[in-house]
């Protein structure tokens, strides 16, 4: 749905609301997600394979994104990810940032 808005994205203030709410939707999805990604199972999966089968899974990962995104897919993504954020205005991280010379 966030793609699908952003494709017609006007900046008008029922889409910038729409936009808000499916990106606080996504959050409230990631984050819990994320922590238990990084707190029990990448911890829990790295005791279960050897290190030499984590690097083989890792090329076979490297390979899987080539195939679907091309040889240069992940830099892509990460642009198109950039160009996105420069036209919401969010680009910036020093915008969100405290200031902490008070």
């Amino acid at each position: 749905m966030i793609l699908q808005l952003i494709a017609t994205f006007t900046g008008s203030a029922s889409q910038c609301y729409q936009l808000a709410y499916l990106l606080s939707q996504y959050i409230r999805m990631y984050e819990p997600h994320s922590a238990r990604e990084n707190t029990v199972v990448f911890p829990t999966f790295h005791n279960l394979v050897s290190q030499e089968q984590f690097k083989e899974l890792g090329e076979k990962f490297e390979e899987i994104e080539e195939q679907k995104f091309g040889e240069d897919g992940f830099k892509t993504i990460v642009e198109q990810i950039a160009e996105i954020e420069k036209a919401l205005g969010i680009y910036d991280l020093n915008q969100f940032t405290p200031n902490c010379n008070l």
